[in-house]
């Protein structure tokens, strides 16, 4: 029996400058990808940013977000090129994005197509990063480790969650807050006389998944609406996908539209999906919560595999649970050695 595979998509890379490049050079259906990509409206401009942008530029959400999704989208097809002969070896048996990967996540489940996907990031990013711009608010964000989440609500109650909000319950160790740089900067001074392990603000440029995007979710609400229609996509829940919104597997249509409309001022509930992923592929618990008759008694461990630029999601996983397995995919060593794993 085949070893079940879940797809998972970054929001964000841990390296940036040339992503994209080596599958660009190497694999056929990638660079084909790329370059569908460069002739859609408004997206001429994604090779240059991926290939050669100085980091200042390529790092604005703007750019960011479909540039990401393109590596993404990229790589997914480089995986189905290198397993051609094998197509059920690879497949999926769910998906899930963190953040912005969950749009890459449903066109690996074939939710949305490629060019649905990168109008719908091209959006995304232009008008979260007006709504990060004068004379709105600026924003900020800061990972908390060590403090329970429970402590954290205490302190956005206090601060106001008007202006400061819960943006990704990544694990039980950490939590992203994100609002205003004022109660950021309170919430931070708060959560380590609580008791906070290690406070890291991010270099982001807005208050990712807080009130403050709110003027960017309205727009979008107005673009998924029309978009995502049952005339305009084809939903079968084939390969099931897990939201960030819910931590739960979309089950319709109007939910595939809801749950990314309320991603984007919510938190991105991270843990929720991982666990819920684990569910699909047949995992009662997380592996380390299991005792060993319990797990005599499992399929193999399904494997995760991190499709686009950098491995931010495998160091989180790491945080939910050390014996999770994930790979990644971003360039074409990583189909090597994808291959050997499912040998």
């Amino acid at each position: 029996m085949n070893r079940k595979l879940i797809y998972i998509f970054p929001g964000q890379a841990s390296q940036y400058v040339g992503m994209g490049k080596d599958l660009y050079d190497n694999s056929p259906a990638a660079k084909a990808v790329m370059d569908r990509i460069a002739q859609m409206d408004g997206l001429g401009h994604i090779p240059d940013i991926c290939f050669n942008c100085p980091i200042e530029l390529l790092t604005r959400t703007d750019n960011v977000q479909p540039s990401i999704t393109t590596v993404s989208l990229m790589a997914t097809a480089a995986i189905k090129e290198a397993f051609a002969d094998s197509a059920d070896l690879a497949a999926p048996s769910a998906c899930a994005g963190h953040s912005l990967g969950e749009y890459a996540a449903h066109a690996a489940a074939g939710n949305l197509s490629e060019e649905q996907v990168m109008q719908l990031v091209r959006w995304r990013g232009f008008w979260m990063n007006e709504a990060s711009q004068p004379p709105n608010q600026s924003g900020a964000m800061a990972a908390v480790m060590g403090l329970p989440l429970h402590k954290l609500e205490e302190i956005i109650r206090e601060i106001g969650s008007d202006k400061i909000a819960v943006a990704n319950i990544n694990s039980r160790i950490q939590v992203i807050l994100s609002g205003t740089k004022d109660a950021i900067e309170k919430a931070v001074e708060s959560a380590k006389i609580a008791g906070a392990k290690k406070c890291v603000p991010l270099n982001v440029s807005g208050a990712w998944h807080s009130p403050l995007m709110k003027t960017a979710q309205h727009k979008m609400s107005e673009l998924i609406s029309r978009m995502i229609t049952p005339e305009n996509i084809n939903f079968t829940m084939d390969v099931p996908l897990v939201a960030n919104a819910t931590g739960t597997v979309v089950a319709s249509n109007n939910l595939m539209a809801s749950t990314l409309i309320e991603q984007i001022t919510s938190p991105v509930k991270w843990e929720s999906c991982v666990t819920e992923l684990l569910h699909v592929a047949g995992f009662p618990n997380l592996p380390s919560q299991l005792t060993d008759e319990e797990r005599d008694e499992l399929p193999s461990l399904p494997l995760f595999v991190e499709i686009g630029p950098g491995k931010v999601l495998k160091g989180l996983l790491r945080g939910i649970d050390k014996k999770l397995t994930v790979t990644n995919v971003e360039q074409m060593s990583d189909l090597k050695n994808l291959k050997e794993l499912l040998a």
